[in-house]
């Protein structure tokens, strides 16, 4: 059994849109993570390599090992050399246990997610304390050197040559073909939908306000007694954490995990480029700049296919040249991005809208009394506010 074929012009459609989901369901996590760091708190990470990588690595690297040691397969003493011969053993076995497989996710992603963490939170103390422009490159810098570390250091991820990692998925396959990646495409799916839900969280509550503040004004935001260093380090770390399960999908969806995989252009400048697109401290923006994004990537990829090699001798180029041209369009013609930043209501419109039917509805004060004369006093002064903000928001909605 397979899934049905659609085919247009030589492309399989059904297996084209389960890539595309699954390309753009991770993208779409990762540029949100940065969203919260960058878009909504100001800090620029330019270094965003580092926790996805992290998390990968390390949980790939671990997952292999672990399962190695539940179901007593020998490693040899050597992990790395024999470690085609150790997954495809774990494979055989994990694909009539989806129990075990399951519960390997699970702590793999968790034990991304606190490699994430901790990487997030060695970061906020030069994040407290340096500039926006220094702590760009510091955390540029400190994504290569790790990158430089993958690849010296064997033992971890096999240094410069890339080692397989227990398939999840493999009882998935044994259905049929494309099962395996529809079922992976759900997970990442429903891991990208739940960062969304919870930055979305985030920006509409009081710590999106405060982090929105900080990064406008330091200072003002300190004067009104508002701890700036630790609202870095809180988004840092979570936004980190969130980056490392992340990666760990990514190593679990393609069955490999490299050094040479992680690089700059792809976990750090791709995710600024759908932060740009989109808009910052959107996430609405986010969603539709992943989107443009990876339509974008995933025609470019089909181009390449379908032209000669007489036409393009190195085709890999043409993504690049269409990104960086890209990047400088949007910031000439929309720099704010597709969906500008719009004012975060600290109640919801609809509970608004009851607040100020109610009010309008009290008992208007005695003739003469003082807060007639003030405009109805506390009242219709919050009446009065409530209209404008509510103005303000039809109006912004209509503009767009």
């Amino acid at each position: 059994m397979a899934l049905p074929q659609a085919v247009f012009f030589g492309v399989d459609l059904v297996k084209f849109g389960i890539d595309f989901v699954n390309f753009y369901a991770l993208y779409f996590a990762i540029s949100l993570t940065l969203n919260l760091e960058a878009g909504y708190t100001g800090i620029p990470n330019f270094g965003k390599v580092l926790y996805v990588a992290g998390g990968a690595a390390v949980a790939g690297s671990l997952s292999g090992r672990l399962a190695a040691y539940v179901y007593g397969i020998n490693t040899h003493g050597d992990y790395v050399t024999f470690n085609a011969q150790i997954i495809t053993q774990v494979n055989n076995l994990i694909a009539s246990d989806p129990v075990f497989a399951t519960e390997l996710v699970l702590l793999s992603l968790l034990i991304a997610a606190l490699i994430g963490a901790a990487f997030g939170y060695l970061s906020s103390y030069p994040a407290i304390r340096l500039r926006e422009d220094y702590l760009g490159m510091l955390l540029l810098a400190v994504a290569q050197f790790f990158q430089i570390f993958l690849r010296g250091f064997v033992p971890l991820v096999g240094g410069t040559q890339t080692i397989q990692v227990p398939d999840p998925y493999v009882y998935f396959a044994s259905l049929g073909i494309g099962f395996r990646d529809l079922v992976a495409a759900a997970v990442i799916s429903v891991f990208a939908i739940t960062v969304y839900f919870f930055a979305e969280k985030v920006a509409k509550s009081p710590l999106g306000r405060t982090m929105r503040a900080v990064r406008d004004n330091e200072d003002a935001s300190r004067a009104l007694g508002k701890d700036d260093a630790s609202i870095r380090r809180k988004v840092l770390v979570v936004a980190s954490a969130m980056a490392g399960m992340a990666g760990a999908l990514v190593t679990f969806y393609y069955g490999s995990v490299g050094a040479d995989t992680w690089t700059r252009f792809a976990w750090t400048f791709w995710p600024w480029l759908i932060v740009i697109i989109g808009g910052a401290a959107n996430n609405a923006g986010i969603a539709l700049g992943a989107l443009f994004f990876t339509a974008l990537f995933k025609g470019l990829a089909q181009i390449q296919v379908l032209l000669p090699p007489s036409v393009l001798s190195d085709p890999n180029y043409i993504v690049d040249i269409a990104f960086a041209a890209l990047i400088v369009i949007v910031l000439l013609v929309r720099p704010e991005g597709i969906l500008r930043e719009r004012p975060t209501l600290t109640l919801p419109r609809r509970k608004l809208v009851m607040i100020a039917r109610s009010s309008s509805t009290q008992l208007p004060p005695a003739e003469g009394d003082s807060s007639t004369r003030e405009g109805g006093g506390k009242l219709g002064r919050l009446k009065s506010l409530l209209g404008r903000i509510l103005k303000r928001r039809g109006s912004a909605d209509s503009a767009r």
